[in-house]
């Protein structure tokens, strides 16, 4: 069974609608609800969609987050995670921090729009929505 951990910005395209890209990633959230297959997300991507999208009520924050919950897990961003992270020192950090905490989770794929962020070694598939629903 594939296990699918969702970057920040494929949750951000669900929760705020946006195009052209919300009905691919909606339909990777709603595979992991039906049980095709598990999900998972960082800790930090609720951070920092807490962040970006501070301009929300927290009221619907809460709401939205508790209904993720719902069906995906929490990848482990713990000090191995913090120390994988560091040791690989990609361009972004928080890129980083996403691909360790997947790898940590034990993620066949890792969903994100930005796919030339991440290394392509072999060690996790990359891709964006559109092409894991192919």
């Amino acid at each position: 069974m594939d296990r699918l951990f969702f970057d920040t910005n494929v949750l951000l395209d669900v929760l705020e609608k946006r195009s052209p890209w919300f009905p691919e990633s909606a339909e990777c959230l709603a595979r992991v609800r039906r049980g095709h297959c598990v999900g998972a997300l960082s800790a930090l991507s609720l951070s920092d969609i807490s962040y970006i999208q501070k301009s929300a009520s927290t009221a619907k924050l809460y709401e939205s987050f508790r209904l993720l919950r719902e069906f995906l897990d929490i990848a482990p961003l713990d000090p191995d995670t913090v120390d994988a992270t560091l040791a690989r020192q990609l361009p972004d950090i928080e890129d980083g921090f996403q691909l360790e905490a997947a790898l940590k989770w034990k993620a066949t794929h890792l969903l994100t729009r930005n796919v030339k962020d991440f290394p392509l070694d072999g060690s996790i598939i990359i891709q964006t929505p559109a092409e894991y629903l192919q």
